[in-house]
C-alpha cells in the first residue's frame, strides 16, 4: 500500500468514527417518544381531614447529658415552654430527717499510682530514661525530671528513687 492509500483509509476510518459520534449525540438530543398512558383512573380513598390532638407531655427536667449536672432549661427562649409542660416542677415533700453532726471536713487528695517499668540506657550519651506508668497512664522520666509534683532523683536498674517536698520514696520494679 502506498502512503496516498493509507492516507485515504485513515481518513474514512476517521470519517466513519466521528459519523458514529455524531449519530449518537443526535440520537440523545432527539429524545424519545413520549409513553402514552391508558386513561383509566385507579381508585383513591380519601384521607380524613380531621387529625386527632395528640395527648403528648415532654418531661424536660432530666439531667442534660451534655452540661455536667445542669438542667434542661428553656431560658434562652424567653422562658416559653412547649405545652404540656408545667412552669414548676410538682414539689414533694421530703420526710424531716435529723441533721448530721458537722464533722471536719479534710481536702482530698487524689490517689497516685505509680510503677517502675524499666530503664532505657543511652550508652552513647550517658542518659538514662526511665519507663513509668503514673496512674494508668504512660510516662518517660530522666534524672530531675517533675511528674505530678515528684522529683525523679536517681534512675537505678531495679529501681527508682522520687521526692516530693522532704518525702523519699523508693520505687521498686
Amino acid at each position: 500500500m502506498g502512503k496516498k492509500a493509507k492516507l485515504y483509509f485513515i481518513i474514512l476510518i476517521n470519517l466513519l468514527a466521528w459519523g458514529y459520534v455524531g449519530y449518537k449525540v443526535y440520537g440523545a438530543l432527539q429524545g424519545d417518544e413520549d409513553i402514552a398512558f391508558s386513561g383509566g383512573t385507579a381508585p383513591i380513598k380519601k384521607i380524613d381531614d380531621v387529625v386527632a390532638e395528640d395527648k403528648l407531655s415532654l418531661n424536660l427536667n432530666y439531667p442534660d447529658p451534655f452540661l455536667k449536672g445542669g438542667n434542661f432549661s428553656n431560658a434562652r427562649n424567653g422562658g416559653a415552654r412547649p405545652s404540656g409542660v408545667p412552669s414548676k416542677p410538682a414539689a414533694v415533700k421530703a420526710p424531716q430527717i435529723a441533721a448530721p453532726k458537722a464533722t471536719p471536713s479534710v481536702a482530698a487528695v487524689p490517689a497516685l499510682t505509680i510503677k517502675y517499668l524499666g530503664l532505657l540506657s543511652n550508652k552513647d550519651k550517658g542518659t538514662q530514661t526511665a519507663m513509668l506508668t503514673v496512674n494508668d497512664r504512660s510516662v518517660f522520666a530522666k534524672q530531675n525530671d517533675v511528674i505530678e509534683g515528684y522529683t525523679i532523683i536517681d534512675i537505678g536498674k531495679d529501681a527508682i528513687r522520687i521526692k516530693k517536698g522532704k518525702e523519699v520514696l523508693t520505687i521498686s520494679k
